[in-house]
């Protein structure tokens, strides 16, 4: 993992991610945001320049905070940096809410804050280079509105998608297509809008279209997108569904296809339905849809298309002919919200144990899919066909590292979004740091660059050969990634459940939780899916071991109280040794009674559940040179 940004505003995130990745600083030269930016979205250009979106502090764009419209430029290989400004410099400019390449260079939409007053700068726009400087090209056409909240390309036409928020209190959302042409020989090109749909009242409340993804492996003639919807109800969190479109170039036409849709889980207190929230189509044309309840996580949902057959527009999930959109209501037990519940094939359990997931990417040349998590988690999911259906891994998880950062304390926040993958398995992720009401504050922005290939395939860990001296081994960072498929239990056909289970690590009160390990930062704890700890199976760690000799061995771990045979296998070295790891509810360090012997070399450390030593939860394990 690598963090980009301005020297000196690394903090602590260093050496070490808190779940174990090695750490890189890359100080880029010039790297600036102006006062009242912060770094929000990200795209690749065609020449490998990271164009990062800078938008108000308030994400909700509730306030203006800035007074300058910008997108940087960061040329990753020669690690320079430059800001383009977009329109004039003045009080009220507008965020740049998405980024999307295009032919010819790389789409823009703006976003004002509520009230404020924008006609100076352009909705939608496009950026490229000339003589290798970037600049606004010029535009033809009228593209104008002040609620585009998001950016798409589709496959065949190369036509744009703009996802529309609605005003507040007035409209509703909808969307936006645009046919791009140019540039002419002046190096001008043209907008024009082909088609506009707009979502109808719904007695649920307001529609926003949030999001918009398409579908790669669309036909010529039959484009297909899905949009993701937040129905404002007054609320702290919005109702939020999915919706399937299709688009015809020919004739510009937006049509929907699926009923709005949710996965109809129940929340724990079977009060409400879960969320789907994030969402992406992956290069075969599975649609990956996360579940949140607020800032919890819930299964990652994928809905397969085998042999071509799509499944939005079929069965339950498609719309029906003459019924209104509103008329589609989803009941069971206290819960009831507007939308068609519609079982997805495959649930992936491991973002359970996860905060909401807020972004989904795929690697175009691995194929994994990774979803980033609120509060800084990454999580990498590989799919490959198997028969009829799909086999799994689950990679390791990161931790970005956020609490390490110097957020400036009490008066600002941080967060992150999830940008696009390069060919090098990288994920670009950017740190946001905004102020919590103090317009126009200068605050430092990153930008993570993550090697998703390292998550599934981790390097050994070096071990130390000078006595005294030791190593810690995150128990989340595993060699063994294996997930097994097994019959759905809840609404999916099938469940995906990982052969080593991880869940949040969050420091609270000290000497309470995994947190306070003398580990920087938060990090993972490894359980079952049960969570009621790792209750049987093993897990492999690989080592390099300089010099043949013995470590001391302990462990991070805990038990629940009632637990009373807790036992850590550790096999190594043509060797077992069994460490009793009963800690009467706390997080306690415990010791093995006797060092491990290790050859020199690469080494695999096992460590399993003896026969009825089951129940605890591990958070790392260290080894100390004798």
């Amino acid at each position: 993992m690598t963090l980009h940004g301005r020297d000196g505003t690394f903090g602590s995130l260093s050496d070490a991610a808190p779940s174990g990745q090695p750490v890189a600083n890359a100080a880029v030269p010039g790297w600036d945001f102006a006062p009242g930016v912060q770094a929000y979205r990200s795209a690749f250009a065609a020449d490998g320049t990271v164009l990062i979106a800078g938008a108000t502090h308030k994400t909700d764009f509730s306030a203006p905070t800035a007074d300058r419209t910008t997108v940087a430029a960061y040329r990753p290989e020669a690690n320079s940096f430059t800001t383009i400004t977009i329109g004039p410099v003045g009080p009220g400019a507008p965020s740049v809410a998405d980024l999307a390449p295009v032919e010819g260079g790389v789409a823009f939409v703006t976003r004002p804050a509520l009230d404020a007053v924008s006609d100076r700068w352009p909705a939608f726009g496009l950026l490229t280079t000339v003589e290798g400087q970037w600049r606004v090209a010029r535009l033809s056409g009228d593209v104008s509105g002040v609620d585009f909240n998001d950016l798409a390309t589709l496959p065949r036409s190369r036509h744009v998608l703009v996802a529309l928020a609605g005003r507040k209190g007035e409209t509703n959302g909808g969307l936006l297509a645009l046919r791009l042409s140019g540039p002419d020989p002046d190096g001008r090109f043209t907008a024009e809008v082909t088609d506009r749909y707009e979502y109808p009242k719904v007695r649920d409340g307001q529609v926003a279209v949030r999001e918009v993804q398409v579908d790669p492996t669309s036909r010529e003639g039959d484009e297909r997108f899905a949009v993701g919807l937040d129905v404002d109800r007054g609320e702290v969190f919005p109702h939020q569904l999915i919706q399937e479109f299709r688009y015809e170039a020919a004739t510009g036409q937006i049509t929907p296809v699926s009923a709005p849709l949710i996965s109809g889980d129940l929340t724990g207190g079977r009060k409400a339905f879960l969320e789907y929230t994030s969402f992406l189509y992956d290069h075969a044309g599975n649609l990956w849809v996360s579940r949140s309840e607020g800032f919890s996580g819930g299964a990652l949902a994928i809905y397969t298309a085998r042999q071509g057959r799509r499944r939005l527009d079929s069965g339950d999930c498609r719309l029906r002919p003459g019924r209104a959109l509103d008329g589609y209501r989803a009941e069971a037990d206290a819960a009831s919200a507007w939308g068609q519940p519609c079982p997805p094939d495959y649930d992936v359990l491991q973002a359970r144990h996860l905060n909401a997931i807020i972004g989904l990417a795929q690697d175009p040349a691995s194929k994994d899919i990774v979803a980033l998590a609120f509060g800084g988690r990454l999580l990498a999911v590989r799919a490959v066909p198997s028969g009829d259906g799909l086999e799994f891994q689950v990679g390791n998880p990161v931790d970005l590292g956020l609490k390490l950062l110097p957020i400036v304390d009490g008066t600002a926040f941080a967060q992150h979004r999830l940008g696009p993958v390069d060919g090098a398995h990288r994920v670009w992720v950017t740190g946001m740091h905004a102020s919590k009401g103090e317009a126009g504050k200068r605050l430092d922005q990153w930008m993570y660059s993550v090697d998703l290939s390292d998550l599934f395939d981790p390097a050994p860990v070096v071990l130390p050969a000078t006595p005294g001296r030791s190593v810690t081994l995150q128990a989340e960072r595993t060699a063994t990634v294996t997930a097994k498929v097994r019959p759905g239990a809840r609404t999916a056909e099938h469940e995906v459940v990982s052969d080593v289970t991880f869940q949040d690590c969050y420091a609270a009160a000290e000497g309470t939780t995994c947190g306070y390990d003398r580990t920087p930062g938060d990090g993972f704890v490894i359980a079952d899916e049960s969570r009621y700890g790792v209750l049987h199976g093993a897990m492999d760690y690989r080592v390099e071991v300089p010099a043949a000799g013995e470590y001391r061995l302990s462990y991070r771990a805990a038990t629940f109280p009632v637990t009373r045979t807790a036992r850590i296998a550790l096999s190594a070295g043509g060797r077992g040794y069994t460490t009793a790891a009963d800690t009467g509810g706390s997080w306690l360090t415990v010791r093995a009674e006797e060092p491990i012997t290790l050859p020199v070399g690469p080494q695999t450390l096992r460590l399993s559940v003896p026969e009825g030593g089951g129940g605890w939860f591990l958070n790392s394990f260290t080894l100390e040179r004798v």
